[in-house]
């Protein structure tokens, strides 16, 4: 079995050398789960360990009497055809009394294929000496003690299965080797896509035998090729049905993450929480909920569910591992499904064209920007669906040159995401879209008093261009911005908050993150306004003519753990650092409240960084980047970073880093990257604490060696 060989030997021996009475063996719909154990089921050692074997597709329709009875027809030849052909007799105790005697003192193996929900009354009743049960899922149930999870193949995998099924074991002919692997590469890895577009494939070779390389070029090159659209709509039923099962607001989520153009990740970053959250997707999480976890935990969860419960979405949860794959998107095969199914139900439409049916249509995302700029796009908008489309998603690559946007003068728009499209200024239109909630987009112009027009606009992401600086000229956020009362998220980089009359009364309780704004933003009366503020981003340019002295610029973040009783992330970065501060952040700049820090270019002594440790008991993560800190040793003491789980250093002069005994006792993760001159990696750990993976990436070869001498026992090793 091309890729699956791993798999298969381990659910055979958990199998034979009897680990457990029960194992689950889930992954996503088409990935190989029932040919995997079917391989199993067949194999000759399986059948001379197992005197009696039983094959049950259960499916959604899960009925404790019938999977019964098909079991005792394949395990009683005696009851074969009384089992299969009456039905009178159905009470459930004498059923399982027969296969009880039946099984007596001997060995079985019983698979349910295709398994949707734990039957906890037959799962407990089938709990019989010597029978062991082998599920198939494509969802992880959570009643199952043991699962093993079948994965998608890897490239050279998924090139080698492609090959076989097309030309037999001899694979690919040299000419066609390197478009093969195109195509191998298209089906991400999904078994069943290379089966069904290894089939289509060789069918049509068959057709176009004179000019095969001119029409293996086409399919390789060609994003829509009806290969794989032929494909997708083949497997379309076989996926379905997982979409059907999952509950209806995370039906929603998927489809909306499935509009998003095929082979990217997706960044999971403030941007896609704040569009989620303006759609209404978590409206079912209750106010509650979302005030107490936050916006991004919930959001999180959610596609956690997605990924790891229901197998929808490709998804690596090691977000800060270098070495990471990155995974976060909807699987090609299950876009097509998405952009059909929500087209049809009106959801969210992708618009690939300027002539295609937009009646009715809630939202309309386009993967080509200029899309939104074509007239006829505007007057098919404006004739088929003015008043029920309330969003428009820009997900075309960036545009160096501004994109004259037609279809933003929509008065029900709610969401408008054209973070990639660039503005000279901020269309006038715009500010007319009472009903926004959603507004992200690039322009490096001031943002317009009339901003404040938006009185229901709950995420404000404006970025710049370029990042131009203008001596003597402060660039300030108009002093309406306080009146905009539905804020939650304000990114709008290069701005810094106004600071608002003494004797006003302005406050934005409903803003919990805040990003792109610099040291200016941090007075107290500034603060005192914000006063549920949960993340805080502040980046600052040390500019060649700065004429204030470093205790005046950083006086400021002092307030920070004062007003912010609520604050858990932090990020201070200084751009274009000169390493010659004088006066360091003042401690009080971290409340104790922190579980999030992360610091770039600041240039301060290591030293420094304990005693910023010592203050945050709470803090899990922890990012030093771009000479942070500087010096030739860092020595982490005893009794800093109990709770730390994540570290990662980026960027620096280090010679020696030193982790006294008892230090970091929580550590899951070091990632160093880029540290050229680190020599020598000393940490006196113990057993009783977590085995922590140390990545090396780009550095020092002599630390490498310094590193391969301490226990494996106690350390993991990743470069």
């Amino acid at each position: 079995m091309v890729g699956l060989s791993d798999e298969y030997e381990r659910v055979k021996d958990y199998l034979i050398n009897d680990r457990g009475n029960r194992l689950l063996v889930t992954g996503m719909a088409g990935v190989g789960k029932t040919a995997l154990v079917k391989k199993v089921f067949d194999d000759p050692s399986i059948q001379i360990h197992f005197e009696l074997r039983a094959w049950v597709k259960v499916g959604r329709k899960c009925e404790s009497n019938e999977t019964l009875r098909c079991i005792l027809a394949q395990v009683d030849p005696n009851t074969h055809h009384q089992m299969l052909t009456q039905r009178d007799d159905d009470d459930y105790k004498k059923l399982l009394g027969l296969l009880k005697e039946r099984l007596k003192d001997k060995k079985c193996l019983i698979v349910l294929d295709d398994v949707w929900k734990w039957d906890t009354q037959l799962m407990d009743s089938l709990r019989i000496e010597n029978v062991q049960i082998l599920l198939t899922s494509r969802l992880r149930i959570q009643n199952s003690p043991i699962s093993y999870e079948v994965h998608l193949l890897n490239k050279e995998e998924s090139k080698t299965l492609l090959g076989e099924k097309v030309f037999g074991e001899k694979g690919f002919p040299p000419y066609l080797e390197e478009l093969g692997e195109k195509i191998a590469q298209k089906c991400e890895g999904l078994p069943l896509m290379i089966v069904t577009v290894a089939t289509l494939l060789r069918k049509a070779s068959e057709r176009y035998q004179g000019g095969i390389l001119k029409y293996w070029t086409e399919v390789a090159e060609t994003q829509h090729n009806s290969i794989f659209v032929d494909a997708y709509d083949q497997i379309a039923e076989v996926l379905h049905s997982s979409y059907e099962y999952s509950p209806q607001y995370l039906k929603m989520l998927f489809l909306y993450l499935g509009a998003f153009p095929p082979y990217r990740n997706l960044l999971l970053h403030i941007n896609l929480i704040c569009c989620i959250s303006a759609e209404g997707f978590l409206e079912p999480h209750g106010t509650q909920n979302l005030k107490e976890n936050g916006f991004e935990q919930v959001v999180s969860r959610c596609l956690e569910v997605l990924a790891k419960y229901f197998n929808l979405l490709l998804w690596n949860p090691e977000r800060f591992s270098w070495f990471s794959n990155g995974d976060f998107r909807v699987h090609s095969c299950w876009q097509h499904l998405c952009r059909k199914e929500a087209s049809r139900i009106k959801f969210l439409h992708v618009l690939q064209s300027c002539n295609e049916d937009l009646k009715g249509q809630r939202r309309l995302c386009v993967h080509s920007n200029t899309l939104f700029a074509i007239k006829e796009v505007y007057d098919s908008i404006k004739s088929d669906c003015p008043s029920t489309v309330h969003s428009l998603l820009c997900y075309g690559p960036f545009h160096p040159y501004p994109v004259p946007v037609h279809v933003i003068d929509f008065k029900s728009l709610r969401v408008l995401h054209a973070f990639m499209v660039r503005f000279y200024q901020i269309p006038p239109e715009i500010l007319k879209l009472v009903c926004l909630k959603y507004l992200s987009l690039t322009c490096n112009k001031e943002l317009p008093v009339s901003i404040s027009n938006l009185l229901h606009l709950q995420f404000l992401i404006i970025h710049p261009y370029v990042h131009i600086i203008k001596r003597g000229v402060l660039p300030y956020m108009p002093m309406e911005i306080w009146d905009m009362q539905n804020l939650q998220v304000i990114n709008v980089k290069g701005r810094d908050l106004p600071t608002p009359n003494s004797n006003s009364n302005a406050i934005l309780d409903k803003v919990y993150f805040i990003s792109g704004v610099g040291t200016k933003s941090c007075t107290r009366e500034i603060l005192k306004r914000i006063p549920n503020l949960r993340c805080l981003y502040i980046s600052t340019v040390r500019k060649p003519y700065d004429e204030d002295d470093d205790s005046n610029s950083l006086s400021g973040l002092a307030n920070i753990s004062e007003e912010l009783q609520n604050l858990t992330c932090l990020s201070y970065a200084v751009d274009q650092p000169d390493m010659k501060w004088e006066t360091m952040v003042p401690l009080s700049m971290f409340p104790s409240s922190l579980t999030i820090l992360k610091l770039s270019g600041l240039g301060y002594p290591w030293q420094y960084m304990n005693d910023i440790g010592s203050v945050l008991p709470n803090l899990i993560i922890l990012g030093i980047e771009h000479y942070a800190f500087r010096g030739p040793k860092w020595d982490i003491e005893s009794s800093c970073f109990l709770k730390l789980e994540t570290l990662v250093i980026e960027d620096s002069d280090l010679v020696q880093l030193r982790a006294q005994h008892g230090s970091l006792p929580r550590l899951k993760l070091l990632s160093i990257r880029h540290c050229y001159k680190l020599k020598h990696l000393d940490w006196m750990r113990d057993s009783s604490m977590v085995r922590p993976t140390i990545e090396l990436v780009d550095c020092n070869p002599l630390v490498y060696a310094s590193v391969e001498k301490l226990p494996e026992s106690l350390f993991a090793f990743r470069h």
